[in-house]
């Protein structure tokens, strides 16, 4: 919870929105509506604080909700806890299951990794009935979980193409950028993009860039003769980014 960890924070959810943000978006459910601080106006991103999901009476319905209109969340701020902010470390334990659950994907800073987030002295593991304290290896383990390739993979595979592409700027991709998209196209976490993977990615592209998912065989060729260097009828991750670097090729091919 750094200044450094903000900006970087801050820098992540501003390039992942192309800079174009919407404040005050709100979110329905069971009659209630969540205010979202800041939300990515082209893709389904949105910013809170802690204090905006864990001080406020909300429940497992009410995080769903979030879910459900967003793939992806920041939460910045995540303060240490202790048994004295009982009703936050509640909220938070039901948020994370619930963002588990959907497989959405947090970004987030907090003051401590999550082992020590929950602060509880061995008195009150020892006398407490209290479930929190029970239910918090649970949350520490999908936090760990949450930040794992698999996890992570699960996740953008599950975002509709024009969502997941319209995060990136394709013809600036960084190195998260690249890996971001190697999560979702090698599908079957094999090391290697086959040509159906490949297809899957041309699709795609064809889809953000022109509105339909067909790509003539003609293109789908030319991108893995490209993309092959070694021949195998296999992409590697090394070929793979060489070649999204510089991804006016993608670009060029598609529009084919």
């Amino acid at each position: 919870n750094g200044k450094e960890e903000q900006k970087l924070l801050e820098r992540k959810f501003h390039r992942l929105c192309k800079g174009e943000t919407t404040p005050g978006a709100q979110v329905e459910t069971q009659g209630r509506r969540i205010v979202v601080p800041k939300a990515a106006t082209q893709s389904n991103i949105a910013w809170f604080r802690f204090k905006d999901l864990c001080d406020r009476p909300l429940g497992a319905a009410d995080y769903l909700a979030l879910t459900a209109a967003f793939h992806t969340i920041f939460v910045a701020d995540i303060p240490k806890l202790t048994m004295q902010e009982r009703d936050q470390v509640r909220r938070f334990i039901t948020m994370i299951d619930a963002f588990y659950e959907r497989h959405t994907k947090l970004i987030c800073t907090a003051d401590e990794d999550p082992m020590k987030l929950f602060q509880v002295s061995e008195d009150e593991k020892k006398n407490s009935v209290v479930d929190e304290v029970f239910a918090w290896d649970r949350t520490v383990s999908r936090l760990i979980e949450m930040q794992s390739v698999k996890y992570l993979s699960e996740s953008v595979r599950r975002i509709d193409s024009d969502q997941f592409l319209g995060q990136f700027e394709l013809h600036a991709l960084t190195d998260d950028d690249i890996i971001e998209m190697w999560r979702r196209y090698d599908a079957d976490d094999s090391g290697e993009i086959d040509p159906a993977e490949l297809t899957v990615m041309l699709e795609d592209f064809v889809e953000a860039l022109q509105g339909h998912r067909n790509v003539q065989d003609e293109v789908r060729a030319l991108c893995m003769e490209t993309m092959d260097l070694d021949k195998n009828g296999r992409i590697s991750f090394d070929e793979f980014s060489r070649y999204m670097k510089d991804s006016t090729k993608v670009s060029l091919a598609t529009q084919r």
